[in-house]
């Protein structure tokens, strides 16, 4: 995703409230940058994430600058999660006459849903939404630019260091040492996919009736951010991120009922 100079940390932070801007200008399809008076401001636009690739880029950017236009000025952008990040830039939900810009960019499939543990109010809806314009073949999803990826870790491996969204049947669970929890979707968790979750996070999804030791044999569908380590990695902090698809259904693997991460 584009990204323009940061500014400071120390900006000034938008009300939820229409103010005078001096103009608008979009510089992906989930980041613009606004002038008041004079004054040179970053906006990360809360809970999407736009495709990086062509064309998707330049057409969800276009978008985004189109419904900019077509506010006329009349925007209203409140903080979102913790208000800027590290380099500055405003997190922020945008709106206008027509309602939410980031719920219009998804619905017409310019834009994933990107959930953040400080930022889960509008996710279920989003997740919604973006459902609608997957199955339709909107926008990105059209040109696979935004995809569900299955678990093939060399087709995984072209996309790491990004925010991705991924889906498959959870193979086992196990434990580290440390209380953290892996869902393993292959059989050699040194380089197939996994996701997993630290101990201080394991009670929001308790909290939502998720029981991750549970979850051998399920299908689910998570997204964040794809790394690398013992193979491609999803970290997850809270249960928005993950959507059970099928319940468990477990079929442990022969010589291996004993074995656990």
């Amino acid at each position: 995703m584009a990204c323009g100079d940061a500014s400071s940390p120390d900006a000034p932070a938008l009300p939820a409230q229409a103010e005078q801007i001096d103009s608008v200008q979009a510089v992906s399809g989930d980041r613009l940058v606004l002038w008041r008076d004079g004054v040179r401001d970053e906006v990360r636009l809360a809970g999407i994430a736009a495709p990086d690739t062509e064309p998707s880029a330049a057409l969800a950017r276009e978008a985004l600058q189109d419904l900019v236009d077509a506010a006329g000025g009349d925007l209203r952008l409140e903080e979102a999660g913790p208000g800027r990040n590290r380099h500055g830039v405003l997190i922020a939900e945008l709106t206008g006459p027509a309602g939410s810009f980031q719920d219009r960019l998804v619905a017409e499939g310019w834009a994933m849903v990107e959930s953040h543990g400080d930022h889960t109010r509008p996710t279920s809806q989003r997740l919604v939404i973006e459902a609608r314009a997957r199955e339709a073949g909107l926008g990105a999803w059209a040109h696979h630019d935004l995809r569900v990826h299955g678990v093939d870790p060399n087709a995984l491996a072209p996309f790491l260091d990004s925010v991705q969204i991924v889906e498959g049947r959870v193979i086992s669970t196990g434990s580290a040492r440390d209380g953290r929890i892996y869902l393993n979707f292959g059989t050699e968790w040194r380089s197939d996919f996994t996701v997993q979750v630290m101990r201080r996070d394991q009670s929001g999804f308790e909290e939502a009736g998720i029981d991750l030791a549970g979850l051998e044999g399920a299908v689910i569908r998570v997204r964040g951010w794809l790394y690398e380590e013992n193979g491609p990695m999803i970290w997850l902090d809270h249960p928005q991120a993950m959507e059970v698809l099928d319940a468990p259904r477990p079929a442990r693997l022969p010589g291996r009922e004993d074995e656990r991460r």
